[in-house]
């Protein structure tokens, strides 16, 4: 019997044919591995992923290139369930066999992004999002729907301040991440409706979708929706859009532009008044100008017809148009500085001194306006400001 002499072959070599066979293997150039992800690593330098698949039994070692990761709109992390797609290759210097992976999802994505197209369709065919309604240009109190400590309130107070000081700022504080930020932000819109604000400004800062998702809920939407007061969506995110921000009268794209959206800049009110005050003083000058241009000539003519009796008809002629003249010219004054007057009348009104006038103080410690008792210790020292003069004080007792 002749002995068949079994070749042999490097590691190199075996790991390059079962590389070959798997590369070559259609069912392996395109396929989908749900699992939960573990041992998760991000490469600090280039942003690649290397992480491990799991199910019950087994595990499959997966990399995810940073072109690829860059465009994922989640954060994996160990411990969650997602679908990856890609292709099966071998990485020759360790034997290990691994997907590569092109695009990933956390599980049921897909069917949640089903859900939500069908409930934007529902909603957008029984009306919901045609209502738009005109945001007031001065407003006297505006109510902030959104979470206590988070930095989008602080940034609508800042610009709001900046803008107008003088409208009210009412805060209703509501989850809006989470299992019951839904009905969080429902409750809110209640206490809204029953403030007296003009305009409501909702939302929070930026998220994934995932700590989005409260804004894409239906109460949420017939809530706003339902609001007899005009709405601003507030939510911080400008590439993906909430069925919230569809709801809304107007959508911001961030809550600092909400709110300079809700507020008029006095500062520009006073410049464009200024402007309309040197029109009507240019426009007056003008026709007391086309007047006196009009009289000199009446003045020419007269003289230039000589008769002496013609002379003082033309005299008494000249005179009462003159009189004319002047008292439409008066007339005109009168009424612009009627106009200028009631336009003083409404920048006095919106000016925090004139607030002062009527009562009300402004606390400072430190420089710094006082806005909550919980700013104050007993025993500090304040300034009060008052409608004419100041005052020191020392805090013997704070109470909410």
């Amino acid at each position: 019997m002749e002995n068949n002499k079994i070749p042999t072959v490097t590691v190199s070599q075996v790991n390059r044919l079962v590389s070959n066979i798997i590369g070559n293997e259609k069912r392996f150039k395109d396929l989908s591995v749900k699992g939960e992800i573990s041992d998760f690593t991000r490469h600090y330098k280039t942003g690649h992923l290397y992480f491990t698949l799991c199910d019950e039994n087994s595990k499959l070692k997966a990399v995810m290139w940073a072109s690829n990761a860059n465009k994922l709109n989640f954060s994996p992390e160990n411990g969650k369930s997602v679908v990856c797609r890609g292709f099966l290759t071998v990485y020759e210097p360790s034997g290990v066999y691994q997907i590569n992976v092109v695009s990933m999802e956390p599980e049921g994505s897909g069917e949640q992004a089903k859900e939500l197209f069908e409930l934007v369709q529902k909603l957008d065919k029984e009306g919901l999002f045609k209502q738009k309604r005109e945001i007031p240009k001065f407003p006297k109190k505006i109510a902030v729907i959104t979470s206590q400590g988070g930095a989008a309130l602080q940034d609508i107070i800042n610009i709001t301040r900046r803008r107008c000081p003088t409208v009210k700022l009412l805060v209703i504080p509501a989850t809006v991440q989470g299992v019951n930020a839904a009905s969080s932000i429902v409750a809110a819109f209640g206490v809204a409706e029953k403030s007296g604000a003009d305009t409501i400004i909702f939302g929070r800062g930026g998220g994934s979708s995932d700590d989005l998702s409260a804004f894409n809920d239906e109460a949420v939407a017939r809530a706003i929706f339902r609001s007899k007061i005009p709405t601003i969506s507030a939510v911080g995110h400008e590439t993906d859009t909430t069925i919230a921000d569809l709801t809304a009268d107007l959508r911001a794209p961030t809550p600092s532009a909400a709110a300079e959206l809700a507020t008029p800049d006095l500062q520009e009110v006073m410049r464009k008044f200024e402007a309309l005050l040197n029109g009507i003083e240019y426009r007056v000058k003008s026709k007391i100008s086309l007047c006196e241009a009009a009289l000199n000539e009446k003045s020419r003519l007269i003289n230039a017809l000589s008769p002496k009796n013609k002379i003082a008809e033309k005299s008494r002629a000249a005179e009462v148009l003159f009189e004319r003249i002047t008292q439409s010219v008066h007339r005109k004054i009168m009424l612009c500085e009627s106009t200028l007057e009631r336009q003083i009348s409404v920048i006095s009104a919106l000016s925090p001194l004139e607030v002062l006038k009527r009562g009300y103080s402004i606390t400072e410690k430190d420089g710094k306006a006082v806005m909550k008792s919980s700013e104050l210790n007993v025993g500090d020292k304040v300034e009060i400001r008052l409608g004419s003069g100041f005052a020191s004080a020392e805090i013997t007792e704070t109470r909410e």
